[in-house]
């Protein structure tokens, strides 16, 4: 099958009839839900991109599996090189809709790594799970298909390992295997784009130990398979899409601005064999998310890049707006927000170039330069956010709604009152002003998925420690033999 257009791929999401719920209510035509309606259009340009000469090579590649042209949204990493253009990709693509693109994003890192790991599990233990893989994936590739990438469970008590919780459902499981498959029960939760993909691709959230089995498990499924319920997840800013009168301007990115993700429940699902990478072999689940973690925090913090970019742009925008666009403290506010963002894309761009190989051929990057560039994009984000609302004042917070401005009794006062630089409309402030609301986290969920999308930072600092442990010690060593000080070993504790 040749590469998608997007309106194939809205026809083909239409057609899947998904069991999806929002705000209490089960969503029938997710084409025409003002709450999925823009994230399919975000991804139906991952699609139509694709077809476009100027484009092209940016967003397609050959597959190792096909040897076909592909959608480099399903790629797999095999050099420094593959990875770096995913990784320009993802910031480029922010430019075309300031959106997530999680219906095709997080798969392609799990299938990198779930490539490496079922072709060390099938050598140590002699199971077909990475024929198994490679079938699928070759599938997705050459249908081009958007896959959602499963990872986070609900962890109930964080004090408390999978096997020791109150509740064994609070990470997805096994409950039964059965001759021609298994059936899992349990839920993913805060999952990207998850409603409007085509298949799920579902993989354990953390490193199980032996009495863990039954949560050692890697698979994937359709979007609509029996016993699967999506819930859209909520965040206040989305209610103006449903308020009666909101319009255009009232929802700053107006054509793509909704995140997209979902809470995803399996009630005793059953999965094929044939798509089952992965049952009970716990102690490969520690590898699995130690490749796929660098990964993926490098993809996000190229995303957030773009992101960041945007909120500069528009931060320089507004304060022309406002009069204030050659102010020397707005062009340092600027300078600033640019540093802090390009640093991080440094940092993971090292990532990539510092990088390693497994014996499978896939391509990993450096896990400590990734975990130091989510980092640090994480607290560019927020810094970045703090500068533009600085640099917008107070009315991106406080903005009249579109009604009120077209109000027979309030326009012509909306219009005079608001007005700031000469030249520049009431309505293009506000519409900028909107715009902000949205670049800075105000009116949507960038900056807080930023921070935990691809895990916390608290996540990123137990790497830093680790590293910083092993290697204390040798550079401590290294002061003291240039000082000429002569230490004894310390003893061994027993």
């Amino acid at each position: 099958m040749a590469l998608m257009t997007g309106q194939q791929y809205r026809d083909s999401i239409k057609d899947m009839h998904i069991n999806v719920y929002c705000h209490g209510k089960k969503i029938e035509n997710q084409l025409e839900h003002p709450i999925t309606r823009p994230a399919i259009d975000a991804v139906a340009l991952t699609y139509d991109l694709a077809h476009d000469p100027e484009y092209q090579d940016k967003i397609t590649g050959i597959s190792h599996l096909t040897g076909e042209r592909i959608n480099y949204f399903t790629q797999v990493y095999h050099s420094a090189e593959d990875f770096v253009k995913r990784l320009e990709l993802m910031r480029d693509m922010f430019y075309r809709h300031g959106m997530c693109q999680g219906a095709r994003c997080v798969s392609g890192n799990i299938a990198n790594g779930l490539e490496s790991v079922t072709f060390e599990m099938d050598k140590k233990l002699g199971t077909n799970y990475f024929d198994r893989f490679r079938k699928f994936w070759a599938r997705v590739q050459s249908e081009d298909l958007s896959v959602g990438g499963y990872v986070t469970d609900p962890k109930g008590d964080r004090s408390k390992r999978p096997a020791d919780q109150v509740d064994p459902g609070f990470y997805l499981r096994v409950v039964e295997q059965k001759k021609d498959g298994i059936v899992v029960q349990g839920a993913k939760v805060l999952i990207s784009g998850a409603s409007i993909a085509h298949e799920a691709l579902i993989m354990p959230t953390r490193a199980m130990l032996e009495d863990e089995k039954q949560y050692a498990i890697a698979f994937a499924i359709p979007t609509n398979a029996p016993g699967l319920t999506l819930v859209h997840q909520f965040p206040s800013p989305d209610f103006r899409r449903l308020t009666p009168g909101a319009r255009g301007a009232d929802f700053g990115n107006e054509h793509y601005g909704v995140y997209n993700a979902c809470h995803i429940f399996f009630d005793n699902v059953f999965v094929p064999w044939d798509r089952v990478f992965m049952c009970g072999e716990y102690e490969f689940t520690g590898p699995l998310v130690d490749r796929l973690a660098p990964c993926f925090r490098c993809v996000t913090s190229a995303c957030k890049c773009g992101h960041r970019d945007l909120l500069i742009g528009g931060s320089a925008v507004i304060a022309d707006f406002n009069g204030v666009g050659g102010a020397g403290h707005v062009m340092e506010k600027l300078s600033e927000m640019s540093y802090e963002s390009e640093l991080s894309y440094g940092c993971i761009m090292g990532a990539a170039y510092r990088g390693r190989k497994t014996e499978s051929g896939n391509y990993f990057p450096n896990a400590l330069f990734a975990n130091v560039g989510k980092y640090q994009a994480t607290k560019a984000l927020w810094f970045g956010a703090a500068m533009g609302v600085d640099i917008s004042g107070g009315l991106v917070m406080g903005m009249p709604s579109e009604e009120d401005r077209q109000h027979p009794d309030l326009k012509a006062l909306i219009d005079k009152y608001f007005q700031a630089k000469p030249g520049v409309s009431t309505e293009d402030r506000l519409r900028m002003m909107r715009f902000m609301e949205y670049l800075t986290g105000i009116g949507n969920i960038l900056v807080a998925e930023s921070s935990q999308g691809g895990a916390p930072t608290a996540s990123q600092q137990l790497v830093f420690s680790a590293a910083l442990k092993k290697n204390l010690v040798k550079y401590k060593r290294h002061v003291l033999d240039l000082a000429g000080i002569k230490q004894e070993e310390p003893a061994k504790k027993r």
